[in-house]
């Protein structure tokens, strides 16, 4: 198709390994691409690569394409998704020094997620001063929101109350050690490795906050993506393939020693997030969803809900209508170009209600056969509707 080496960047994270895969099983090979995988340090780092044409397409984080396109904490360059690279996999972690202030509240980690916030209220209202500090990986992601959305549920003013930082991913464990931060929300297997290092205790998962939200997307400058339809639709397949193979559990154990080597972290501390077997967190099947629950849908009811995320945090432009910007960033039509030559039963409608199915659900695909959806409750009964 091409000669031409693509570079697809990616940050040290276990929901990177749709990317890890394609590449060592030669999914991209086997569509004609000739591809480097490279590993950026920060979300910052990786933004500014794909902003400025060092690399033409991204792992990059579920906002990002929205923030870009309207400049926010960026510049302003037009950049789309037409994949979902996974769904979940985030989770908050705190000290070990905090951890003891939670359970002598009475905070046991047995209750509902929001018990933890509101110990960490009584312990903010005992010692209003002194401003704990949490870390997230960039002011623009689902890590942010659900921080701020999980201390707002619980009284306590995100703002005001405590200081938020921004940390990349893989300096979150050292941060937390030499006592820097109090806590942070990061993605697998940052919380993890800091329990296995003895260093902090997981102690809420994103998917107990939002089941099953799109988490990490695949990120395109529009203007290449219009210049190389072919070149994007073919890497969109070879990802899609990769992202079906991971979802087979014998799978996930396989691909443990590639992502382990990727993103230098021990394999057993990759196994435990790609299982779902986080230390500190309920075992959780749905941890990280590579595939299942049509996944890799760029669904814009997700993308109407990070919308109001971003709307809610002061982040979103006056003037700009999120129903009209959605639909050109969130690309489900080249999604469903790409799923329909590999055989991918494609979802009806762009959006659907989010926020009210306890359990798994059905909806239907143009092919009229149903494809079984995963439970999508939001922590304090929040919903999306069109």
């Amino acid at each position: 198709m091409s000669g031409e080496n693509l570079n697809i960047g990616f940050v040290a994270l276990t929901d990177s390994a749709p990317l890890i895969v394609a590449r060592e099983l030669g999914f991209f090979a086997a569509e004609g691409l000739a591809v480097s995988l490279q590993q950026e340090p920060s979300w910052a780092s990786l933004r500014d690569h794909l902003l400025f044409g060092d690399l033409v397409a991204a792992h990059a984080l579920a906002p990002l394409p929205m923030a870009a396109t309207l400049g926010i904490a960026s510049p302003r360059i037009p950049v789309s998704t037409a994949l979902t690279l996974s769904l979940n996999g985030n989770a908050i972690t705190v000290s070990h020094a905090l951890h003891q202030r939670l359970r002598d509240t009475g905070y046991t980690g047995e209750e509902h997620v929001l018990a933890a916030a509101r110990a960490l209220r009584r312990i903010i209202q005992t010692e209003p001063a002194k401003k704990l500090r949490v870390a997230v990986v960039s002011p623009v992601s689902n890590h942010h929101y659900q921080l701020r959305h999980w201390l707002r549920a619980a009284g306590i003013d995100p703002d005001q109350d405590i200081q938020i930082t921004v940390v990349p991913p893989r300096y979150m464990v050292a941060a937390l050690r030499a006592g820097e931060i109090d806590g942070y929300c990061v993605g697998e297997p940052w919380g993890s490795l800091a329990a296995a290092e003895n260093v902090g205790i997981p102690i809420v998962s994103s998917y107990a906050l939002w089941n099953n939200l799109m988490e990490k997307v695949l990120a395109v400058r529009n203007d290449w993506s219009q210049r190389e339809p072919d070149l994007y639709l073919a890497m969109i397949r070879a990802i899609l393939t990769a992202s079906h193979w991971l979802d087979n559990p014998q799978h996930r154990l396989e691909a443990v020693p590639w992502v382990a080597a990727a993103i230098g972290v021990p394999r057993e501390v990759v196994a435990m997030a790609l299982s779902g077997n986080v230390p500190g967190l309920t075992q959780q099947e749905d941890f990280h969803v590579f595939a299942r629950y049509s996944a890799n849908f760029p669904w814009h009811s997700h993308a109407m809900w990070l919308a109001r995320q971003m709307q809610t945090a002061g982040q979103w432009p006056q003037g700009v209508d999120s129903e009209t910007l959605i639909p050109q960033v969130y690309r489900c039509d080249i999604y469903r170009q790409a799923a329909k030559v590999l055989q991918i039963p494609v979802p009806k409608t762009d959006f659907i209600d989010w926020g009210n199915h306890a359990k798994s659900w059905q909806v239907q695909s143009e092919e009229g056969h149903p494809i079984t959806m995963g439970p999508n409750l939001i922590f304090d009964g929040s919903t999306v509707t069109p």
